[in-house]
């Protein structure tokens, strides 16, 4: 349940982060928290990168000690329809607050398959979930 409570902060979180930045570009843009109707979606958030075009977010609440987190077999398969286009949000939990987040520290990952699955000199992957955290 608190694992569900601080991932959902963490998306709220991003959602806002994100809705400032795409009205910056074009105020008309609408950025969406899927997660919210759509849990099956593969991503949390649909939003714009600054050329205006959709970026597909999920979300992802992690320790800065190992940035570990888990990606279901559903995120694995839209990331790898999506590529260039779908993004993991690694947002750090801020350790003196665990209500606030470490934005300056995101790590923002597109194209998963090449910038962690064969990436193993950064990365090590875990089990049939495919637990996975950064390396030292």
């Amino acid at each position: 349940y608190e694992k569900e409570k601080i991932g959902l902060a963490a998306e709220e979180f991003i959602f806002k982060k994100e809705i400032e930045k795409v009205k910056e570009i074009n105020k008309k843009l609408n950025v969406e928290h899927i997660a919210l109707t759509d849990v099956a979606a593969g991503y949390d958030i649909l939003s714009y990168d600054d050329k205006e075009e959709k970026i597909f977010i999920e979300v992802k609440a992690i320790s800065s000690s190992n940035f570990k987190f888990y990606l279901t077999s559903n995120e694995l398969n839209i990331s790898n329809i999506l590529k260039n286009k779908y993004f993991l949000y690694l947002l750090p939990k801020d350790l003196s607050n665990p209500n606030q987040f470490d934005y300056d520290n995101l790590l923002k990952i597109n194209d998963i398959d090449k910038n962690i699955f064969r990436n193993k000199k950064e990365w090590q992957i875990e089990n049939e979930n495919y637990l996975i955290f950064k390396k030292n």
